[in-house]
């Protein structure tokens, strides 16, 4: 499915204010409801929107965000070991980038001892990782989590 100017504007509209209702949505756009409720359900079915309740990540006191700079052994492996990665517990997205890694993950881990234990059990489980370079986030702008465990 490919989204058009109508989904982009519902998107948008979605984007300031989550909670907006398919009736403003509407309004704002001048057509009806019903095809506002089916929009969203078509774009949801096909992967290109989903709707969440976001927290800011600097307002946890007992968990933080960092950035893990990842290199594997093969470059063959590369997607299969971004997906792997991206389905681990703590982790929010993946990244296959260029540059001086090959995988950026960001991670929500507890403040004390999260970035150990992540590293140590969880990010081991996976093989053919070379080299790792954490980066905690001291201070995030705009950025926003899908996670109720503050």
């Amino acid at each position: 499915m490919n989204a058009d100017p109508v989904d982009r504007q519902i998107i948008t509209l979605l984007n300031r204010d989550g909670r907006t209702t398919n009736k403003e949505i509407a309004a704002a756009l001048a057509i009806s409801e019903g095809t506002v409720r089916n929009r969203i359900r078509q774009l949801s079915q096909a992967g290109l929107l989903r709707i969440a309740g976001l927290i800011n990540p600097d307002d946890s006191p007992t968990r933080q965000l960092l950035l893990l700079g990842i290199n594997i052994a093969c470059s063959r492996d590369l997607t299969r070991k971004a997906d792997e990665i991206a389905k681990l517990e703590g982790v929010q997205s993946a990244y296959i980038t260029a540059g001086r890694y090959d995988i950026i993950a960001e991670v929500w881990v507890d403040a004390k001892g999260g970035l150990i234990h992540f590293l140590s059990k969880t990010l081991a489980g996976v093989s053919g990782i070379t080299s790792t370079e954490s980066f905690l986030i001291m201070k995030s702008f705009n950025k926003w989590i899908p996670r109720a465990d503050l």
